[in-house]
């Protein structure tokens, strides 16, 4: 057992993501004693950077999200980490047969979008799918730049896409009130050359943490709290943070006893967790399109059986030919559990009947598979149909003052991203410390 000379007031945080470190770092600053319990063999959560071939690869968070007042930004200057904007909303798109839409079919596309997009917070229905179907419906089109059908297929695969990115799943999955759900800041989208690992390693200095722990029971006493770990080893508390992924409290891995209270586990069935990957893909030469393009746009969806797909080029970042696709919902629980070839195949086939002369093969091919970690079971939270601002409230309220959830699926207006979790993460740590202070 760790804290074998048990401290009665000692805070035991689940997890070392973000909303962890952060929960610790704000609680030990103010004199309390904490120690951080980690299930994986490494810090960081789902902040994951690898280094291969001299290159920094962030297999997790990639993005800070809006600079402007960004918690996560004010790290990076604190600590002098590095970043380069990476703004990928001005973005290209190629027909099926490989052609750019002109700038006039472009404008009626996007259009339509913005069209759709409104109407969509007007929608009483729960469903985006449904409010989709319907808002399509209603539409009059003009067919002066494409036929109805033609554009109608176009929108509806555009918004099963921004239910793949970057919502982590699929639209009929989605609650039609996304935006509401989760907020991006102001300003530049930038990422990390030397990877995001930097700010969990700043953090996280002279914090009491150990790893290749699983707690797997949490039991509250009468004047204590018992967890037990995979080794059946027990560390006592006073306090615990609960900041395991939701995906690891929607399998159950933890046993609480007293039982969690209903709403609580109504809460964790009914915030919706996704699995979202990615895949990098370095070539020996450039794509034979790219080297064709006159726009400066660092992003490409082209479209093929129905999906759109998007291509991020990171030549500029790296140095080389390299790309990256991102996939949320059933492609990306595809990718979870198929082989590095057999993702590549399903990659070639789009690219190859779209554009010409792709490479058979890539020189290297990075993969990720969140929804097959069992430290996470996917990659973040979103909300779906059945989502209300309740469910996360109910997250957000302490059992008996001693048993606390933190992370980015508690944030009521960040979900989904590092800063919500980091954001939530020093509520919860306010709301220890005020009590403790009234004591």
């Amino acid at each position: 057992m760790i804290n074998d000379n048990h401290r009665p007031d000692t805070i035991l945080i689940i997890g070392a993501g973000i909303a962890g470190l952060a929960c610790a770092q704000k609680l030990q600053e103010a004199g309390e004693n904490v120690i951080i319990l980690e299930a994986k063999k490494r810090i960081g959560g789902r902040i994951h950077s690898i280094q291969e071939d001299c290159h920094i690869f962030d297999l997790g968070a990639s993005w800070i999200h809006g600079i402007e007042n960004n918690p996560i930004w004010e790290i990076t200057q604190k600590n002098n980490i590095a970043t380069t904007v990476f703004n990928y909303m001005d973005s290209s798109y190629y027909h099926t047969n490989g052609q750019i839409l002109s700038e006039i079919e472009q404008q009626e596309f996007e259009l339509y979008i913005r069209k759709v997009s409104q109407l969509l917070t007007e929608s009483k229905h729960h469903s985006a799918l449904e409010a989709i179907n319907e808002i399509m419906s209603s539409l009059e089109y003009s067919e002066t730049v494409f036929p109805e059908k033609q554009l109608k297929s176009l929108l509806l695969s555009f918004f099963e896409r921004l239910a793949n990115d970057p919502f982590a799943t699929d639209l009929s999955q989605l609650s039609a009130h996304y935006e509401k759900y989760e907020g991006y800041f102001e300003g530049d989208e930038v990422i990390f050359p030397e990877g995001y690992i930097q700010v969990i390693e700043s953090i996280s200095k002279n914090l009491n943490i150990h790893t290749d722990i699983e707690i797997l029971h949490i039991t509250l006493k009468d004047d204590h709290i018992e967890l037990i770990d995979q080794h059946n080893r027990r560390y006592l508390g006073s306090r615990v943070i609960v900041t395991v992924p939701l995906g690891v409290l929607k399998k159950d891995k933890i046993v609480f006893s007293p039982p969690l209270p209903a709403p609580y586990l109504n809460a964790i069935q009914d915030i919706g967790f996704g699995s979202f990957n990615k895949v990098f893909l370095e070539f020996e030469e450039p794509l034979p399109f790219d080297l064709d393009r006159t726009s400066t746009s660092i992003s490409d969806f082209y479209w093929q059986d129905g999906h759109w797909f998007n291509l991020l080029n990171l030549t500029k970042i790296y140095n080389k030919p390299m790309y990256l696709m991102l996939f949320g919902g059933t492609q990306s629980e595809y990718i979870d559990h198929a082989t590095d070839a057999e993702v590549w195949n399903f990659i070639y086939q789009g690219l190859n009947r779209t554009f010409s002369n792709i490479p058979n093969t890539p020189k290297n091919i990075i993969i990720t598979r969140w929804g097959a970690d069992q430290q996470s079971y996917g990659s973040f939270s979103f909300p779906t149909p059945l989502h209300t601002t309740e469910l996360v409230k109910t997250l957000n309220q302490a059992i008996e003052n001693r048993l606390f959830f933190t992370g980015e699926h508690c944030s009521l207006k960040y979900a989904g991203t590092v800063h919500g979790a980091y954001l939530n993460a020093l509520e919860v740590s306010q709301k220890i410390l005020d009590d403790t202070t009234q004591k």
